[in-house]
């Protein structure tokens, strides 16, 4: 009979015992997360442990320039342009290489912009190109000089190379 209590008992203890998992090294209130060769701490949602008012933390991002470019032949009429390069070299390069492969022989560049619009306007004798943050506001600007200079004013072309984020 004492065997029976004495077994009953250890399986009553048993019974109201919880298991414990190791927490990985992290403080109260956060329990350890890991990824693809990555392992870091974070809190437990709706943890008594975690700081009060706490606020998630904002991974900064990046930003990665985008240039743009319009070169022109004047005497032939012909325009090159790009779109989304790395740097204002590259962007002036590939626009003038636009304007020669369509015919171009003495292709200048009118305009290059980085993370925003260009937009290139015509009038009876005038050109203008002007940039802006966005595509209304480079052709406002654009159609704003020719409207003080010329007549007949229309934008021939626009386009914008904005940047882009890099989560870090």
């Amino acid at each position: 009979m004492k065997k029976n209590i004495l077994f009953l008992l250890v399986l009553l203890m048993l019974s109201c015992m919880n298991v414990v998992h190791a927490e990985g090294g992290c403080p109260p209130g956060q329990y350890p997360q890991q990824g693809q060769g990555w392992q870091t701490c974070v809190p437990i949602p709706n943890s008594e442990a975690a700081p009060r008012g706490a606020q998630p933390v904002h991974v900064p991002s990046k930003w990665l320039d985008q240039w743009q470019a319009i070169a022109t032949d004047t005497t032939k009429g012909i325009m090159g342009t790009s779109a989304d390069k790395v740097s204002w070299e590259t962007a002036e390069a590939a626009a003038i290489s636009d304007c020669r492969s369509k015919g171009g022989d003495s292709c200048k560049v009118d305009i290059s912009y980085a993370n925003g619009c260009v937009a290139m306007v015509f009038g009876n004798a005038y050109k203008n190109a002007k940039g802006g943050p966005n595509e209304t506001e480079a052709k406002k600007r654009a159609m704003a000089q020719c409207n003080t200079d010329d007549t007949n004013c229309h934008v021939y072309y626009s386009a914008c190379s904005l940047p882009i984020e890099v989560p870090q």
